[in-house]
């Protein structure tokens, strides 16, 4: 392992859900590790146990194994008060959707002021006031919209709202949950530039949670790719895109639009079916520097040749 700063680890996270009888396990042995000021994404198909884990962290998600360590400390467990409180500062989220996530009855002033009254990290309303004024400053929006409603925006201005709220408290990891799934293509790259310049202003970390491959290419330093609740190959961005190993980071990366239409039409799907492929029954093994792929020896020499 690098000797770059740590942020964020989880070892062997399991999370199960029950239904009834019926248990469900959502994340399954999920081990990986985030460094001090790199983007990590982690991508996969809906119901692959990406967002689970974001809300794992977070702490909105029991856990029922393994262990999430923040910066040296265990937070998968009951921490007293005073840690909680202060681990809520540290760690906040960017929310999929920016009008779902935001309180329609409450102006811009106040939803970004939220964090400031909860943490106590003003000393007077002149403070709180310019506080918020900058934090919009930041994200691209104007001094006059802090009396203004979230329905009075359109998507893109309401995700910078969400992103104002999230950073005002200066936190160090940021978990984005597919934070542009919902806005138009026209904005997307807005968005996921001011997050890029955010990021180099306050060395920021993200853990960045997508579905689409295209997108966490242009923001992640590393990429984890995950398949019925377990990471199958993680590695650095350039090494996924251009040297997937599992057939189903393969079958994803055939998934992706091309822009140009002859090649989009005469390109080459592949179609994932797992198979006898068992997860379970399969182990992390680093083909190349910081390259992980989970699988059992065959089959990864079959995956390599």
């Amino acid at each position: 392992m690098s000797k770059r700063e740590v942020v964020l680890q989880l070892n062997n996270l399991d999370v199960v859900f029950v239904h009834g009888k019926k248990r469900v396990k959502a994340v399954q042995n999920v081990t990986l590790h985030i460094y001090k000021g790199e983007t990590f994404g982690l991508v996969g198909e809906s119901g692959s146990g990406k967002t689970t884990v974001g809300r794992a962290i977070l702490g909105i998600t029991h856990t029922d194994g393994g262990d999430i360590i923040f910066k040296g400390q265990k937070i998968n467990q009951k921490l007293p008060k005073e840690e909680k409180r202060a681990l809520k500062k540290k760690i906040q989220m960017i929310f999929q959707d920016p009008a779902a996530s935001l309180n329609e009855r409450a102006n811009i002033d106040y939803i970004v002021s939220e964090g400031l009254y909860n943490f106590k990290l003003f000393e007077t309303e002149e403070d709180r006031s310019q506080k918020v004024v900058n934090a919009l400053d930041e994200v691209g929006l104007l001094q006059e919209h802090v009396t203004r409603y979230p329905h009075e925006f359109s998507g893109g201005q309401r995700q910078r709202i969400g992103i104002a709220r999230a950073l005002i408290v200066e936190p160090e990891l940021v978990v984005a949950d597919e934070p542009i799934s919902a806005l138009d293509v026209s904005i997307r790259a807005q968005v996921l530039n001011l997050m890029k310049k955010l990021q180099e202003e306050r060395d920021l970390t993200y853990l960045f949670i997508a579905h689409d491959l295209s997108i966490i290419r242009y923001i992640s330093d590393r990429v984890g790719v995950m398949h019925n609740g377990y990471i199958v190959e993680m590695g650095s961005s350039e090494v996924i895109y251009k040297n997937p190993v599992h057939p189903y980071t393969k079958s994803l990366l055939t998934a992706i639009p091309q822009p140009d239409p002859i090649s989009e039409r005469h390109r080459e799907r592949k179609h994932y079916h797992q198979g006898s492929i068992d997860y379970s029954k399969g182990e992390w093994v680093e083909i190349a520097p910081e390259h992980y792929v989970l699988g059992t020896k065959e089959e990864i020499a079959e995956w390599t040749k």
